[in-house]
Formats: C-alpha cells, sequence, structure tokens
C-alpha cells in the first residue's frame, strides 16, 4: 500500500492538471509481499501512468487492493474511465511497440509513447512472480488492469523491524516520550503513508497541509522538529523552516522534487538539515531521522 502511495505521489501534478478524481480503496487485509521496492513501484508507476494519460480531463481513476480468497493473492486492480479498448488492442497491449488503434487515428501525437511501458511492467511483474492482465468493455468505456502478487508472511516479514532498536536506542519497548513531529505535506496520500511509517517507528506525528495549519499547530504545542515538503499551497517551506527555527528553535527535514546542489543550500540555509528528494526512499528518511535521536540520546 505504500509502493502504490507512493507511485501516486509521483503522478500529483499529471492528475491535478487533468482534475481527475482519485478513489482509493485499499481494502486488503494482507499487502506485504517479497519484491524489490523500486521496480515495483516501476510497474504501478507505467499502470497509473497509462490510467492518466488516455483518462479525459475530469475523469475517474479507482485503485483497489483485496486478496482473492481462492489464490491467496494480492490484488491491485487500477480502473479508468477513458477511452478503453478494443478486444483485438487487448490482444497485443503487452507486446513491444504495440500501440492502440487511437495512435494510428490522431497521427502517434496526441498521447505519444513507445509502447514499451506495459511490457517492461509485464517482465517485471513476471520476475516478482505475480500476473497483470487487461479488460475493457470497448471504446470510449475505459480500461482496467489487474496485477496480483503472492503474498508473503506477514509475521516473519515484520519480525525484524519489530527487534530493531527504537529512534531512542530502546532493544524492546518503545521509548517512555515519543519524539513529536510535525509533518507539512500537502499530498494527501503522501501525508498518511508518511506518518504511517514514521508512528510505526515510535514518533507521534501531527500533519499539516499548508503554512497557515502548520503554524496552528505550533502555537498548540511543541514538537521535536519538522518535516516540511518545500512547495506548500499557500507559501514556501524554506520560509516555513526559517520562521520556526527563529521563534521556536526548530530545525526538520525537507521534502522536495528538486535536488540540485543550489536547492540543497537553500534548504539548509532556511534550517533544514537534512534535504530529501521525491520519491523518497525509506534508507534515506531513516538517515535523516537519526540525525535529530542521535542528537537527543
Amino acid at each position: 500500500h505504500s509502493l502504490l502511495e507512493e507511485s501516486l505521489a509521483m503522478l500529483r501534478q499529471d492528475l491535478n492538471q487533468k482534475n481527475i478524481q482519485l478513489t482509493l480503496r485499499m481494502d486488503a487485509s494482507r499487502h506485504s509481499v517479497m519484491g524489490d521496492d523500486m521496480r515495483l513501484k516501476q510497474i504501478f508507476w507505467n499502470v497509473l501512468k497509462n490510467a492518466v494519460k488516455f483518462s479525459p480531463t475530469g475523469g475517474l481513476i479507482t485503485i483497489e487492493t483485496q486478496v482473492n480468497p481462492a489464490t491467496d493473492l494480492l490484488v491491485v486492480k487500477v480502473t479508468d474511465a477513458g477511452i478503453g479498448m478494443s478486444a483485438e488492442e487487448i490482444s497485443r497491449i503487452f507486446s513491444e511497440f504495440s500501440q492502440g488503434d487511437h495512435a494510428a487515428a490522431q497521427g502517434g501525437g496526441q498521447f505519444g509513447g513507445l509502447g514499451l511501458g506495459l511490457v517492461i511492467s509485464q517482465t517485471l511483474v513476471r520476475l516478482h512472480t505475480g500476473v497483470i492482465r487487461a479488460t475493457s468493455p470497448g471504446r470510449d468505456q475505459g480500461s482496467t488492469f489487474l496485477i496480483e502478487f503472492p503474498l508473503c508472511d506477514e509475521t516473519s516479514a515484520a519480525a525484524p523491524t519489530a527487534e530493531k532498536p527504537g529512534p531512542r536506542g530502546s532493544s524492546a519497548a518503545a521509548p517512555s516520550r515519543r519524539p513529536r513531529i510535525l509533518l507539512v505535506e500537502d499530498h494527501k496520500p503522501t501525508s498518511r503513508t508518511l506518518a504511517a511509517l514514521l508512528a510505526r517507528r515510535h514518533y507521534e506525528v501531527v500533519t499539516a497541509d499548508c503554512v497557515a495549519e502548520a503554524r496552528a499547530r505550533v502555537e498548540e504545542g511543541k514538537f521535536d522538529f519538522v518535516i516540511s515538503d518545500v512547495g506548500l499551497p499557500d507559501g514556501n517551506g524554506c520560509d516555513l523552516m526559517a520562521e520556526f527555527r527563529l521563534k521556536h528553535s526548530l530545525s526538520g527535514i525537507a521534502l522536495t522534487g528538486y535536488g540540485m546542489e543550489e536547492d540543497v543550500k537553500r534548504t539548509k540555509a532556511a534550517g533544514f538539515v537534512a534535504h530529501l528528494t521525491k520519491p523518497v526512499r525509506m534508507q534515506d528518511l531513516d538517515k535523516a531521522l537519526a540525525l535529530f535521536t542521535t542528537a537527543d540520546a
């Protein structure tokens, strides 16, 4: 589920530009699979990107997860209300350099692409011993992509994490006072995912989705540090961090889509002690969190 939401975060601008309504139904009670996180995100990104590309402005995309009780497989279902496919198009959708009939009709210019994204996705799904298939009622009736993966034992998968020392160095129990983080992120799926991951690491997380709400949260209570997106709907995360550093002696971790040297210098000057480029890898986030927990130990 976290990888799905990270993939969605990468498509935020595309979704906003086309004003696409997104419905998430993460109903799978078990959703741990054994695999390479970057490759799994690549699979999801390719399928989701396709759904966005072939959806009309103001369209609807639905993402669902469930466990198939008959096969005990995790099923990820992506449905759009876009241009749809004919039976003949579906038969070649996973062939190299194949594009739908729309490409010929539009001269190949409207949607672009080489027709390799789904081929790559199918290869990666198979390497994860999974299956991907496409269905559609027909032209202009939308498409559905189903991706199935074998589930792994969540108890076994979680065991190493449960035994790892907590953020304050405890070996078994959570610390008596959990560090309190203000998470400022306007993209709801990203905010939910990060908050859940931080909670698992024994942090208390308070979220805000804009500069005004972040200021209100800081006035309401004390925080150990801040994790903030740089691009916010009503201001700039660097300006917000500089303000928090001056008024409340806070420092934090910057989240941004930009990672050039000048971008890093700008966030460091504002008071951020770490600069993470989206999509954020959890290994990098853990390293950044250690800068605070080590200093407080």
